[in-house]
């Protein structure tokens, strides 16, 4: 046991639990502790006084890990408290001690015991509970002593009733030492506000598609984030409200010791919830409560397209690069044979075999026949015969597969590499950044977060149709289905690029205040909505349509061919015209010369 740094030199442990042995306030809250607590974690047992009647007891029959506390202090090293007992001497004091608690950031969600006793003082449970709402404290058994019988008494609470959303009014619990099988100490923290009684559950929001749309204000919401909460709050029998954050800002980030946004709204306890689809970041999470992940999202960097090729170089795009090697180096063997059949020791070679001259260059030959033209003579040998044959054939499937190739490759633009991560936009020094939150991922980048350029949720979608027009090299990080929604306005006109490389892949939460009471009951809506598959046919009802629309091809006008398809096809035109009006000069010369 661990007890505080005060002034021990005038007592004893047998000092502090000086009450008898048969306690039945203690018997009581043991016997609470023993059937409700869970044994695998550590119980903190705080008393503000020497004269704790029923302690004594209690240690003696809990007998389970346990910290004792004398006072109100904070351990240097301290670990999550989720069940707590607490001894007082009357109403101001427990009042007082729960405050504290609350503000020294103990687990209010976690289960409360308190024994309220003193001699001769009566004790006001009704104050109590009205700190214990007023904190939103849930889950409480207080025990006390009747100054009237002397009876051991026992009270509850309900924080939503029929009548009341915020309800204070304690009832009473009929414990009592005797009863079968301990049977009456059994589950006594139930789960308060699985069923809200059409309280309120206010939720703040912004607009995002395709996870929220606001229609009419906030008051016909959709969306993916839109039908999950109101399923939950269909489940949990609770009135909707979906609000926007209360400066009109974005999801919200750190700043200046405090939160924006929605993140704003729930940290300044103005709002149940934010559901805004914001990215987990490890600031976040040491911030706010969050909820069991129901989905996972994306979040990637987007440019403008790669500059296009040359039009020229449309002619090489049906072919790869290795096919172009082969039929480069298939072409210079031709040529290299032909430049054979001019040597003397070809000619040796034809006397021996009994081969005719051929009355044609070889390469202009093989180059009539690759082109498809006809010829009017054909070898007589069938040896040269069937080496001509397969020559066609081969000619034929080359030039049919090229071609058929060719004309799409010349009506659709064709572009330099792809940006493959995103060190080559580092590389370029194009700018880049994206709202403030995104900003946390490279807090230990110091280049990448002094550089960043910060974008407004109001500005994101006009930054990302300068990207679509091109007009920019800007390099935004945002939700990667937020990209693809925004991109089905456009019907496939408009195009842009993702880089491989994702900035982070983080689960879809919401946001709670740290140890807000709807966290549980929200969680295991969650839960239940996932594991039933609602969430996945809700996400499949928004995403997959914008999938479909991707493969979807639309019927439009043909683009006709322009000059610019055949820039390519005159640039070799032209190439060829100069070479054959250089090799006439060169004739003329040389035949002058000779003359």
């Amino acid at each position: 046991m661990d007890f505080s740094a005060k002034d021990l030199d005038n007592h004893t442990i047998e000092h502090f639990m000086s009450d008898d042995s048969t306690s039945e306030l203690g018997l009581l809250a043991a016997k609470v502790a023993y059937y409700n607590f869970e044994w695998r974690f550590f119980t903190v047992v705080m008393f503000n006084t020497v004269q704790a009647i029923g302690l004594n007891t209690f240690l003696r029959h809990y007998q389970k890990s346990v910290t004792v506390k004398l006072g109100r202090f904070l351990p240097e090293k301290r670990h999550s408290v989720t069940q707590m007992v607490i001894f007082g001497e009357d109403s101001s004091d427990l009042s007082s001690t729960l405050r504290w608690t609350v503000r020294s950031k103990y687990d209010s969600n976690g289960k409360f015991i308190i024994i309220c006793a003193f001699f001769n003082q009566d004790c006001d449970e009704q104050k109590i509970f009205q700190t214990l709402q007023s904190l939103f404290i849930l889950n409480v058994v207080l025990l006390k002593t009747s100054l009237k019988t002397n009876r051991s008494l026992a009270y509850s609470y309900d924080i939503v009733s029929n009548e009341k959303c915020k309800n204070n009014v304690p009832y009473r619990l009929n414990l009592f030492t005797a009863c079968e099988n301990d049977n009456c100490f059994k589950d006594l923290f139930p789960e308060k506000l699985s069923n809200f009684q059409k309280c309120r559950l206010v939720i703040s929001t912004v607009e995002q598609p395709p996870f929220m749309y606001l229609y009419n204000g906030t008051r016909s919401p959709s969306g993916i984030d839109g039908d999950i909460m109101k399923l939950a709050a269909n489940m949990l029998n609770a009135t909707l409200v979906l609000v926007t954050p209360s400066d009109g800002l974005d999801a919200g980030h750190y700043i200046n010791n405090n939160w924006t946004g929605s993140l704003g709204d729930v940290y300044n306890g103005l709002r149940h919830v934010s559901a805004c689809s914001s990215p987990l970041s490890s600031n976040k999470y040491g911030n706010f409560q969050i909820s069991f992940p129901y989905y996972s999202m994306d979040i990637v960097w987007a440019t403008r397209q790669p500059t296009q090729k040359a039009s020229w170089e449309k002619l090489l795009n049906p072919l790869n690069f290795y096919i172009r090697i082969i039929l480069f180096m298939l072409f210079v063997s031709i040529v290299f044979m032909n430049t054979i059949c001019t040597f003397k020791i070809w000619r040796q070679v034809r006397r021996a075999f009994e081969i005719e001259p051929p009355k044609y260059s070889f390469l202009f030959f093989s180059w009539v026949l690759f082109l498809g033209l006809p010829i009017l003579r054909e070898p007589e040998r069938k040896s040269f015969l069937i080496t001509v044959y397969t020559w066609i054939w081969f000619c034929f499937v080359i030039r049919s597969a090229y071609q058929a190739a060719l004309i799409n490759s010349l009506k659709k633009p064709a572009y330099l590499g792809n940006l493959e991560s995103f060190q080559d936009v580092l590389s370029n020094r194009y700018p880049y950044g994206g709202v403030a939150t995104l900003k946390e991922y490279y807090t230990d980048d110091r280049v990448i977060y002094d550089n960043w350029v910060v974008v407004d949720q109001a500005h994101l979608y006009e930054t990302l149709d300068s990207i679509l027009a091109g007009t920019t090299d800007f390099v935004l990080a945002s939700n990667k289905e937020a990209i693809k929604h925004h991109l089905m306005r456009y019907k496939g006109t408009k195009q842009l690029q993702i880089i491989p490389e994702k900035i982070v892949n983080s689960p879809t939460v919401v946001y709670y205040k740290k140890y807000s009471p709807v966290t549980i009951p929200l969680n295991n809506v969650l839960r239940t909505a996932l594991e039933a598959g609602f969430i996945q046919r809700i996400h499949d009802k928004y995403l997959d349509h914008d999938r479909k629309l991707f493969r979807r091809e639309y019927s439009k006008r043909p683009e006709p061919l322009t000059m610019k398809h055949f820039t390519g096809s005159f640039v070799l035109l032209m190439l060829g015209w100069f070479v054959s009006a250089t090799y006439f000069a060169v004739e003329y010369i040389c035949g002058n010369l000779k003359d």
